[in-house]
């Protein structure tokens, strides 16, 4: 499949939005974000939203924010009764869809031509170890049989897929048996992400499931060398850039290098699609807003509630509003540059919403300006010691100084790769 694919090294601001129909799930993954809404049947944000309320989201991501792919995740989007529909919806806007998917209902012969006769463009496959492995760390028994089948599947009938694999302690041992599986079944793309805590992991981790990032980049140096080898796209997000060997630091991702990682979402659609009232089965959708201009970053930081509810007391009067902000701020990112304002965004994300920390020896490190550290929750269990300072060239300023000398895989916009 991957043979299929084109590549490149341009860097360009993604475009791919995200949707969170709700947190519905069939497995119980230790690691999810999501895990207190998923387990509490009564959180808002649990319950699957309706199919008007998930393309109306589609739609705002299409025609205000300008996305042209988008990632449908659940919880499990595969068990929401509507999704083909939304997916035929999708393309029909010119929104190109990929699921995110745990692969346990995929597996059935017929199912998935379903999904491609609907217009899915690929799967973003959650295979998070090998064997008991993974049904441990997912927490269903027979979940690990029921990927692979999936994962044969979409190998047979030619449907792309691509590989995330969360970095638990567990899993760390047999991440080359993940890249081999991976160059096995074909995948055109592996993510390796770190075990950070996000949502609902804050405060909740155990040092027994937490490997360090010591621990991690050993085995995971065997595994992207298996991957580069093969010739397989290998994005590793969320760890410290010195925890990467030169020759693959260019696969590394941390919140600056996240704008030009096709693969990942606009800074800005996906701080809309965050807010609560765009994540819960009841009420409807907040005005979009945008980033760089007034009351962007406010909005996403403690005021949208408030505005949601203004909004509903007086909709004409913050309609207005809300598009007066975002005629304002297009102006003000044609002045500055989107660049500019997703690079302050991604700084804000890394050290505001997520704590990070550096050790003092990254004042000497190269890449400390293109960085993030390490998790401000790492740096709590573990410390910030095991950094190893980048040195020998100048100070690196422009954040895709590494992963310029990536190729990474053009996904396919039309049905070429079905026939």
């Amino acid at each position: 499949m991957q043979d299929r694919l084109k590549k490149t090294d341009k860097r360009a601001i993604t475009r791919r939005g995200v949707l969170w129909l709700g947190q519905t799930c069939n497995q119980r993954c230790y690691f999810c974000y999501f895990i207190n809404r998923i387990e509490d049947h009564s959180h808002p944000e649990h319950a699957f939203m309706s199919l008007e309320k998930a393309k109306d989201i589609c739609s705002t991501l299409r025609n205000v924010f300008g996305n042209t792919a988008i990632d449908i995740q659940g919880g499990e989007p595969t068990i929401y009764k509507e999704i083909l529909e939304l997916i035929r919806h999708c393309r029909d806007i010119g929104l190109i869809p990929t699921l995110i998917t745990n692969g346990l209902v995929l597996g059935t012969p017929g199912v998935l031509e379903k999904y491609r006769d609907a217009g899915v463009r690929d799967f973003l496959v959650s295979l998070h170890g090998i064997g008991d492995i993974h049904d441990e760390v997912v927490r269903v028994k027979g979940a690990y049989k029921k990927i692979v089948a999936s994962i044969e599947r979409m190998q047979e009938i030619g449907l792309p897929f691509r590989i995330n694999c969360t970095m638990s302690k567990p899993v760390i041992p047999i991440l080359t048996e993940v890249a081999g599986h991976a160059i096995r079944y074909g995948a055109y793309a592996v993510n390796f992400i770190a075990f950070n805590p996000f949502g609902d992991q804050y405060g909740t981790r155990q040092s027994e499931t937490v490997a360090r990032y010591s621990e991690v980049a050993e085995q995971l140096t065997k595994a992207m060398d298996m991957l580069d080898e093969a010739g397989i796209e290998t994005n590793v997000r969320y760890l410290p850039l010195c925890m990467a060997e030169e020759r693959h630091r260019k696969n590394f991702y941390n919140f600056q290098q996240l704008t030009y990682d096709t693969h990942e979402w606009d800074f800005q659609s996906w701080a809309w699609t965050m807010r609560v009232t765009q994540m819960s089965k009841e009420g409807g959708i907040m005005p979009p807003f945008l980033m760089g201009g007034p009351y962007g970053r406010e909005l996403q930081n403690g005021d949208a509630v408030y505005i949601r509810a203004h909004a509903e007391r007086r909709p004409l009067v913050q309609g207005i509003k809300f598009i007066g902000q975002r005629a304002l701020t297009r102006v003000v990112q044609k002045l500055r540059g989107l660049d500019t304002i997703y690079r302050e965004e991604a700084r804000i994300r890394a050290s505001r919403d997520c704590q990070y920390k550096y050790h003092t020896a990254c004042e000497t490190c190269s890449a400390r300006d293109i960085c993030d550290g390490f998790h401000g929750d790492y740096a709590e269990l573990f410390g910030t010691d095991e950094a190893r300072p980048i040195t020998g060239i100048s100070r690196i300023q422009d954040p895709r100084h590494y992963i310029n000398r990536q190729e990474k895989t053009v996904e396919p916009e039309d049905e070429s790769w079905a026939l």
